[in-house]
């Protein structure tokens, strides 16, 4: 009877559940720094990367947010430590000081980003998780590319 329960109801691995934190509060934060390069940014490409990542990144976070919620599991409320420290860090810059500081910062948290879809779509448990990083592999990708030929200097 168990066997069958946890067959209907499977829980998720700890390293699937971290995946889906990790990734819940990295696409909240590219959103918050989106909205911020809006308003901070003074290059045209600054500003454009950052409306990309509004616009790219809250479906995937509400689509998240749903799996989450399927899975069991409550999402984080927030974007966590290490998001917030860049976060108010860029929040402090205007102008080419920000664009330069944005552009670095983009260009780690997707690289990061990036390399933990990759491992989830390689080596996840849960079939719907795995599937949900897969999806989105290539959007990072891009992200990554954008973000690198930003002016970082």
């Amino acid at each position: 009877m168990a066997a069958a329960k946890a067959q209907v109801n499977p829980t998720l691995s700890t390293s699937d559940a971290a995946f889906m934190t990790s990734a819940a509060r990295g696409g909240m934060a590219e959103v918050q720094m989106g909205q911020l390069a809006q308003r901070n940014g003074r290059a045209a490409s600054v500003r454009t990367f950052g409306q990309k990542m509004v616009t790219d990144h809250s479906p995937v976070n509400r689509e998240l947010m749903a799996l989450a919620q399927q899975k069991q599991i409550t999402p984080p409320g927030d974007i966590g430590a290490e998001h917030r420290q860049t976060y108010e860090q860029l929040a402090e810059l205007r102008g080419s000081a920000f664009d330069h500081a944005y552009a670095q910062a983009m260009v780690k948290d997707h690289q990061e980003d990036l390399q933990a879809f990759q491992d989830e779509a390689a080596n996840g448990t849960d079939p719907e998780v795995k599937a949900f990083a897969e999806r989105h592999v290539p959007v990072l990708q891009e992200h990554l590319r954008m973000a690198q030929q930003l002016p970082r200097r």
